[in-house]
């Protein structure tokens, strides 16, 4: 495959059509840097492209910084089809769904960390006694000090807060309700009250979009995609397993392309052997 075609698949590539054009140049620069002139292995454009995709949701936030009381603030702003998968100052981890702006400081300097949500996003909070974790999402405020949970508070709609695990605390201007796992809270507007109620524990289907697989194994990596997908694997040496990657895998590009861009990211060769087997290979 020539540069110029090489260049018409990229152009092809539905995902980062969401993105700025300055992003997108920056993912076509690190395709064109990875792949040099060795252009004709099978599936390198299409890992190339994963893994710049990979890197760019990873690495190249939607963001501005403004100063607000001498407080240097963060804002991330995600499009239609746009999930994101940021990491805050503090190591909580959040999965930010589409059409969803969240603020925070850019440093947890204070003695608390304060969060301002429109939108919808999975918290996974690290946890810090001294430092509670507050997320203002329209009429209702949550506090966590370690936890995983969701929270939504779309423009027009009731806010809304489902606990996975931990226990946070939701208030309204009128009262308050402390949430376990399964438990969830809807504010309701006509009486200023946050109502508590049950909720099912599974992470929202929108979150699985995006698969977090920084500092992990190869072995960790490929077991995390077992849950969703049927597949053996087979070392040509076993030490191949313990190599960590970094980044973020996108499920939506398919359990094939996935593969590719696992493989790309660590320098190896992932083959299939027929049936759900594959080889891993140097």
């Amino acid at each position: 495959m020539g540069f110029k075609e090489l260049q018409e698949e990229w152009n092809q590539i539905p995902e980062k059509g969401i993105l700025p054009k300055g992003v997108q140049l920056r993912m076509w620069h690190k395709i064109e840097k990875a792949t040099g002139n060795n252009r004709n292995r099978k599936y390198q454009w299409i890992a190339a492209a994963c893994i710049a995709l990979l890197l760019c949701v990873g690495g190249y936030q939607i963001f501005t910084t403004y100063s607000s009381e001498d407080v240097k603030m963060v804002a991330t702003l995600t499009y239609p089809d746009d999930i994101r998968l940021l990491r805050l100052p503090d190591g909580s981890r959040v999965w930010v769904n589409q059409n969803t702006k969240i603020e925070y400081p850019e440093s947890f300097d204070g003695n608390t960390r304060n969060i301002t949500l429109e939108g919808e996003a999975y918290f996974d909070v690290a946890r810090d006694e001294s430092k509670p974790f507050i997320i203002t999402s329209g009429s209702i405020t949550t506090t966590v000090l370690g936890t995983s949970f969701s929270v939504m508070s779309y423009k027009g709609k009731a806010p809304r807060v489902n606990v996975r695990s931990g226990k946070v605390k939701v208030e309204s201007g009128q009262n308050k309700v402390f949430l376990e796992k399964g438990f969830g809270a809807v504010y309701l507007p006509e009486t200023n009250t946050v109502q508590k109620h049950t909720v099912p524990v599974a992470e929202p289907q929108w979150k699985k979009a995006l698969i977090d697989i920084d500092g992990l194994t190869l072995n960790q990596v490929l077991t995390n995609l077992k849950k969703d997908h049927a597949f053996t694997i087979r070392y040509a040496d076993g030490k191949l397993g313990t190599l960590k990657i970094k980044g973020t895998l996108d499920s939506r590009q398919g359990f094939d392309e996935m593969l590719q861009t696992i493989a790309f990211a660590l320098q190896v060769q992932i083959e299939p052997t027929g049936g759900n087997g594959y080889l891993i290979s140097k």
